[in-house]
């Protein structure tokens, strides 16, 4: 899969890394998504890491801070739930996750 064919970029030099340059933006929000994707799913970071081809450190790193954020947004999207219904919600969405993990 390329993102980005060698032989279509510019021919002058600077048009040429601005064109990589915008490319590399969309490849990093792609790997974002996908990553937020995976947390999503119940995917550990050493998983992910490993499709990375970086340690689980790193992968944590640079994207645990977009999967904070995903889950604060979908918390502030939830402001009708009680605690309770909260706690419940959360209790249910932990044993999903387990129950896909132990399915692998």
């Amino acid at each position: 899969m390329a993102l980005l064919a060698v032989d279509a970029l510019p021919t002058d030099p600077l048009d040429a890394l601005h064109e990589i340059a915008r490319t590399a933006d969309e490849f990093d929000s792609l790997k974002r998504s996908q990553v937020i994707a995976a947390r999503r799913d119940g995917e550990t970071w050493e998983a992910i890491a490993e499709a990375l081809g970086v340690s689980r450190q790193s992968a944590w790193a640079c994207y645990s801070a977009d999967v904070r954020a995903e889950l604060a947004a979908n918390a502030e999207a939830n402001t009708g739930l009680t605690e309770d219904e909260a706690v419940e919600l959360a209790v249910a969405e932990v044993r999903a996750v387990r129950r896909h993990r132990r399915t692998r």
